[in-house]
């Protein structure tokens, strides 16, 4: 009867074979680097990797972010998981995988129930409630639900942990460019999917080596992409692209917008005929009106006097030079750029419409809800 208990909760290891060594080095880097900022912020250090923690939506203190979310601030382009690719339930190692302790530590638990917790995990139904993303492109598993567990294990050099996989894709190294960018003081470090999306790094001096260690390479900034100073103003309202986990920019749309600017600014200095009135000139219409007025009083007096006498001359005098101003005033004569227009303001160029990412570019599984221990 024990002989067959024991084959019940037989289970196979992960499988890891063909994973580059480099890579399975990088996976257990990334996992020690997020238990390592989780201690940080569990011992009061939280000011240190308070890029890496997080806050409810009312506000309170959430400690550490989750597996998903921490990855996705580490590795550009990060894939929300939408789709399963289930893999099966397997004995994982312990010190590739990336969890999250938030609500409670090893030293919560009391004899009693640490005990029963430690049954839980030997017993047949350990990977229930379990559901962690493996990424063999980097060696790495995230979990999602289950995620308390992992810091448990590592606090007391468990080896393996029973859970239940699903695959998560992560696109090749040599699907991005990385680039380093100045403008005036400003340094930044952007890194560049299929040749259009873009998301600037984080987390410079984890994410560099790591992206160095994966493969990605380096380039000098393409004079086919909108210029530098654009795309940092470009940043400062990043949209969703795709899948992503992260917001980033669709340089091809950014480069529409500057085609319609052109365009727009192009229409805008086009002479067009013009009066005087019609531009943006001080004082114009203080002149207009008051020829107006010496216009329409020398009318009168031209037409109580009958025009003799010299009243009746120097009113139609003064009515005929007023008219023939307020003529020259506005009558469209004048060919001028748009832009003396008074009314004119420069047009807003259309938004260049963001296809979505193909769906044979990416394929994700399916999003799980994070769940605790």
């Amino acid at each position: 009867m024990e002989e067959q208990t024991d084959i019940a909760f037989q289970v196979p290891d992960l499988p890891l074979d063909g994973i580059p060594s480099s890579i399975l080095r990088l996976g257990k880097r990334l996992a020690d680097t997020k238990y390592q900022v989780d201690l940080l912020g569990k011992n009061g250090w939280a000011e240190l990797t308070s890029n890496l923690h997080g806050l409810e939506a009312g506000g309170e203190w959430d400690g550490a972010d989750d597996a998903l979310t921490f990855f996705s601030k580490i590795f550009p382009f990060a894939i929300l998981p939408a789709e399963t690719e289930p893999m099966g339930v397997f004995n994982v190692p312990t010190e590739r995988v990336i969890g999250r302790s938030w609500r409670w530590w090893p030293e919560h638990l009391n004899g009693s129930s640490e005990a029963r917790f430690l049954e839980h995990l030997n017993g047949p139904f350990a990977a229930d409630g379990t559901s962690w993303y493996f990424l063999p492109a980097l060696g790495v598993l995230l979990a999602a639900q289950g995620q308390g567990r992992v810091n448990y294990c590592r606090y007391h050099h468990i080896p393996s942990i029973r859970a239940r996989v699903s695959h998560l894709h992560y696109p090749p190294a040599d699907r991005f460019r990385l680039y380093h960018v100045m403008r005036g003081e400003t340094r930044q470090s952007w890194v560049v999917y299929n040749n259009r999306y873009l998301q600037p790094v984080q987390l410079p001096r984890i994410t560099l080596p790591a992206l160095t260690a994966y493969g990605v390479h380096s380039a000098s900034w393409p004079l086919t992409f909108p210029p530098v100073a654009r795309v940092f103003d470009e940043l400062h309202h990043p949209q969703q692209l795709g899948d992503f986990i992260a917001p980033g920019i669709d340089l091809e749309a950014v480069k529409g917008r500057i085609r319609a600017e052109k365009e727009a600014e192009k229409r805008a200095v086009k002479p067009v005929k013009m009066a005087l009135s019609d531009m943006d000139i001080t004082n114009i219409w203080p002149v207009s009106l008051t020829l107006s007025f010496f216009f329409i009083l020398a009318l009168v007096v031209a037409g109580l006097t009958s025009g003799a006498g010299w009243p009746g001359g120097i009113s139609l005098l003064v009515c005929g030079m007023a008219g023939s101003l307020l003529l020259f005033i506005a009558t469209p004569i004048f060919l001028v750029s748009k832009r003396h227009h008074r009314a004119w303001q420069p047009e807003k160029p259309q938004a260049a419409e963001t296809p979505p990412v193909e769906e044979t570019e990416i394929k994700t599984p399916e999003a799980t809800a994070p769940g605790g221990g």
